[in-house]
């Protein structure tokens, strides 16, 4: 058996469990001393807490692992991540039960599963960081683990600038400079004999090969892409991470673990504080992602883009579903299906138990056949015992939870607000005035959405709205009548932990009405999914989709006839997204006004807007229509800079030119008579690579059901493994060609287009 300790690296602010005897190994190979010492100009990587945590294993010679804080590194049987029968509980409450689950290298997966499921639970167990009452989650040598909380940059890196603090975790980056950086000091020194500076001239040069083959000279433009994706402006680089909010500080911390490139991400709902074009853009990188990937989100868009398995976790059963090789859209349609096999076998079994249970009462107390029915009494209770019995639809489906607004009372007059000249923007000489000569109106029967890409000052106009910020100009007119409702993507993180989830619910509501009663709050929350003893547990003991179903709750027991809701999809799982969009869209009738901030389409969709708000510029459009597709691509990044580019050749006196015709070098000219060649035959060979793409994945996918049936058998699956391995390395290899030619036909195009 092989002891497992942990060992801290205080200089890269990693946490590593590592074999003991291979500990200085895998230590120096982050370029840090067994004492803990800097090298070179790692000192940039200083941080005792990280929201990002890499965690570097070495070749383990037991398949024993041992428990430790922190994940576990052992014999996973060829897999990237293996667990074996765990438990987990939170209190005198079950979350996990036995749950067995083979992640192979290189696999997507998605868990899914309603909130308080225990999806979060399950990441925790992996990292350790949650403790198990049984079972063991074991992750293989060499992985290199990544990990986003959902918190935002620790306090003593506020300094930083933003590409500093995106970048401090490409490790292979920095332990080279550091290794080029030590080997130009030598070669400096005086008094070097021949032999020692032919030495260490071939020390700098390996650590100068290292550096580029870690793509060290290309550093700055994958920062400046990936920065850029996640919604920052190239001027946002050389910017203090102090100066960011809470949600732009978690796309930083997003995009230092994205830029780390570990070889396992594990992702806790990542799209939270993201934009539509920031979403659609990770979705995107996740699926062209070379690692094994393992992802908590409600984001069905995400799932459905970047995800090829699926994991639910299953309430009831306090275990896991597996679906492999399929997309989210396929889960759900293969869901329903094997329930409804399932269900199919539930009423044969019923019907059996049925024929069984008829002969009992008719022939127990008979002395001639009182044998044959006790017979069928132990069959009985073998059917039961398998679970033969149990409805597979109480299993497998649980209700959507269910939300009614209270109707709005009546205002006095026709507008509840009214904004004249205002200007906008958080108090302070260095803070800028975001927005300027603000009017709007909410009148009666309003449901207006704001639009507009982030930093632009839509959450601050909202804060200003509901008076948690004071104007820095203009005035700001409430209705005498009116009844304010506010719901933001934070809420829930606001609640007071340590009261029970049901007290704080009623406490919130009788500030307006005392007669509320216990049991009305416990139907709200019960139609909500906080039924049974959910209620009665504290805060602090709820997942964070339960809080986020607490704040919802609190949201449903007041009375209002104005709402403003920023955000209010993060945080929620999909069927209550759906609720909280249908009780939106049934409310208010001529008399409810709202004002939403939200990315989330289809809840926008369902809400049914009377007004759109564009918020760009420093100023507030509204137009009274709903939302158009339009709207949705009027952010992308891409296609920003396209209307940008046309905007600036249309200025030019009408002339929609852009610039005189591109005059080709004889290189150039070989090399685009070269791909016209392979553009002639690309159809034909991209039509093989689809049927030879197709045919290896089916394979796979049937290597991945005889790996799951071969059971402990460590030879068996060796084996298997390494021929998936190789099929899938001719996947890519087929997918790279297919994507070639695919550029070749676009640039061979667009070369006969301009010509």
């Amino acid at each position: 058996m092989v002891r497992v300790v942990s060992v801290v690296v205080p200089v890269l602010g990693l946490c590593c469990v590592l074999p003991s005897e291979a500990r200085a190994d895998s230590i120096a190979a982050f370029g840090v001393s067994s004492a803990g010492s800097s090298v070179g100009r790692l000192g940039r990587s200083q941080s005792q807490s990280r929201l990002v945590h890499l965690f570097q294993s070495t070749a383990v010679s037991s398949s024993a692992a041992v428990e430790s804080e922190g994940p576990v590194v052992g014999d996973t049987r060829g897999a990237a991540l293996w667990l074996e029968g765990v438990s987990v509980s939170r209190g005198s409450n079950s979350l996990l039960e036995d749950v067995t689950w083979r992640v192979e290298p290189k696999t997507k997966w998605g868990i899914c599963g309603p909130n308080g499921a225990g999806k979060s639970t399950l990441l925790g167990a992996i990292l350790g960081s949650v403790r198990r009452d049984e079972g063991t989650c074991v992750i293989a040598p060499k992985q290199r683990l990544g990990y986003l909380r959902q918190t935002a940059v620790s306090p003593e890196n506020f300094e930083r600038t933003v590409f500093d603090e995106a970048s401090s975790e490409m490790i292979e980056i920095t332990t080279a400079q550091a290794q080029m950086d030590l080997a130009s000091e030598r070669l400096q020194q005086e008094g070097l004999s021949p032999e020692e500076a032919q030495r260490a001239m071939g020390d700098l040069e390996k650590a100068q090969e290292r550096f580029e083959a870690a793509g060290g000279y290309t550093q700055e433009q994958v920062v400046a892409k990936v920065l850029q994706g996640l919604g920052f402006r190239p001027t946002d680089s050389a910017r203090r991470c102090s100066e960011f909010s809470g949600g732009w500080q978690m796309r930083i911390a997003l995009a230092r673990l994205l830029l780390s490139q570990p070889s396992l991400l594990l992702l806790d709902e990542p799209t939270n504080h993201l934009d539509s074009s920031a979403r659609d853009w990770l979705a995107q990188y996740l699926a062209q992602y070379d690692g094994t990937l393992v992802v908590v989100s409600h984001d069905t868009v995400l799932l459905e883009n970047s995800i090829s398995n699926i994991c639910e976790v299953v309430p009831i059963t306090k275990n896991i579903e597996t679906y492999i090789s399929c997309t989210y859209s396929e889960y759900k349609t293969e869901r329903a299906f094997r329930l409804q096999v399932a269900q199919s076998e539930y009423e044969r079994n019923q019907a059996e138990a049925a024929k069984l249970q008829s002969f009992v009462d008719r022939f127990g107390a008979s002395a001639t056949k009182a044998s044959s029915a006790q017979s069928r009494v132990k069959q009985l209770e073998k059917m039961a015992a398998a679970g033969k019995l149990d409805s597979p639809i109480s299993n497998g489906i649980t209700r959507d939870p269910v939300l009614h607004l209270p109707n709005p009372p009546k205002p006095h007059g026709e507008y509840y607000m009214t904004l004249d000249s205002a200007s906008i923007g958080y108090a302070g000489p260095n803070n800028p005035i975001l927005l300027t000569n603000v009017n709007l109106k909410i009148p009666r029967g309003m449901k207006l959405i704001l639009r507009g890409p982030n930093g632009c000052g839509k959450s601050t106009l909202l804060a200003s709205l509901r008076g948690s910020l004071e104007l820095r100009g203009g005035t700001l007119t409430s209705n005498e009548k009116l009844r304010l409702g506010i719901f933001t993507q934070d809420l829930a993180q606001e609640l007071d932990v340590t009261q029970r989830a049901v007290d704080l619910v009623l406490e919130h509501a009788r500030e307006e009405d005392f007669s509320v009663t216990d049991g009305a709050a416990r139907n709200v929350m019960g139609a909500l999914g906080l039924g049974g003893d959910k209620a009665l547990r504290k805060v602090g003991d709820l997942s964070g989709g339960e809080k986020a179903r607490v704040a919802l709750s609190m949201f449903a027991l007041k009375t209002n006839n104005l709402l403003m809701l920023d955000e209010p999809s993060n945080h929620l799982d999909v069927p209550c997204i759906a609720a909280l969009g249908k009780a939106l869209s049934e409310w208010g009738g001529k008399d409810g006004s709202m004002v939403v901030i939200s990315h989330d389409r289809a809840f926008c969709e369902t809400v049914g807007f009377t007004h759109v708000g564009t918020v760009k510029d420093g100023r507030l459009i509204v137009e009274e229509r709903d939302l158009k597709d339009a709207d949705w691509d009027q952010y992308n990044l891409e296609a920003s800079t396209s209307i940008v580019e046309t905007t600036a050749d249309n200025h030019n006196n009408g002339d929609t030119s852009v610039g005189p015709p591109l005059v080709l070098t004889q290189e150039e000219k070989d090399e685009l008579k070269r791909k016209r060649k392979l553009a002639f035959n690309a159809p034909k060979r991209i039509q093989k690579l689809e049927g030879l793409v197709e045919k290896a994945e089916a394979k796979v996918a049937e290597l991945d059901t005889q790996m799951m049936e071969v059971g402990t058998d460590v030879g068996k699956l060796v084996d298997l493994s390494k021929e998936k391995e190789i099929l899938e390395a001719k996947v890519i290899e087929y997918m790279e060609e297919w994507e070639e030619l695919e550029n070749i036909l676009e640039e061979v195009k667009n070369s006969d287009a301009s010509s």
